[in-house]
């Protein structure tokens, strides 16, 4: 695995989203002892697998809190699964992508206040999956774009990043491959924009093309954990 500050790649044009251009989040800043880590990136390119390998390494040693993007209610919707699944059942003319779309950014705001915050507050580390860029990816519109203005700038931003066709093979190997079907094209297309708004926003590139090795990450986070623990000692 390789870590990156070259982030930028020329964006692919595609029919997804007419108009499409890279949004810049400019949220507050969340003022609490806690600290934010925002992790993006496509599906298959090895998001959960790290957010295992960091709460393991971490530990008792800071309490930290786990937030997936959006909540499992929304995911267990039928539409939203229906969406992502076509064995569901549902027939996918009956789907409005929009509208749904509409409510994970809604789902982001209101998980922010009821547990991210909080958590911050307590002083913890929160590890947030699909925090801000994901939906900017399928669409920049402002009426999406406007509302994720709100969410916290995150201490450390982190794109996990493989090229399209190591994630079309590790997502079409799981036992329950649900995920949204796109094609080879499309996955081309939401590969360049996540390193595009990665470039955009300042978030760091993971290269996880190759196996999951997270050295390089590791002085990032000590510093991330060091910053946090030089602050509380400083409120005492």
């Amino acid at each position: 695995m390789k870590v990156s500050d070259r982030r930028g790649l020329a964006m692919s044009s595609t029919g997804r989203s007419e108009g499409w251009t890279p949004v810049v989040l400019s949220g507050p800043s969340h003022g609490f002892r806690g600290r934010l880590v925002a992790i993006e990136g496509s599906d298959g390119a090895g998001k959960s697998h790290f957010v295992s390998w960091l709460m393991a390494a971490i530990g008792e040693t800071v309490p930290c809190t786990h937030v997936l993007m959006p909540g499992e209610h929304l995911r267990s919707y039928p539409y939203w699964r229906a969406w992502n699944d076509t064995s569901y059942g549902i027939d996918r003319r009956l789907i409005d992508g929009f509208g749904l779309t509409l409510m994970a950014v809604g789902d982001r705001l209101v998980r922010q206040k009821a547990i991210i915050e909080p958590a911050l507050k307590e002083g913890h580390l929160v590890i947030c999956e699909r925090f801000a860029l994901t939906p900017l990816v399928f669409n920049s519109d402002p009426l999406f774009s406007e509302p994720l203005q709100r969410l916290f700038r995150p201490d450390l931003g982190l794109l996990f990043d493989a090229p399209s066709d190591v994630l079309i093979e590790r997502v079409s190997a799981r036992p329950d491959n649900a995920v949204h079907p796109q094609t080879r094209h499309d996955k081309d297309v939401e590969v360049a924009r996540f390193r595009v708004l990665a470039e955009s926003n300042g978030y760091v590139v993971v290269d996880t093309g190759t196996p999951n090795d997270y050295s390089g990450l590791e002085p990032l986070l000590r510093k991330l954990l060091c910053d946090n623990d030089k602050e509380d000692h400083a409120d005492v």
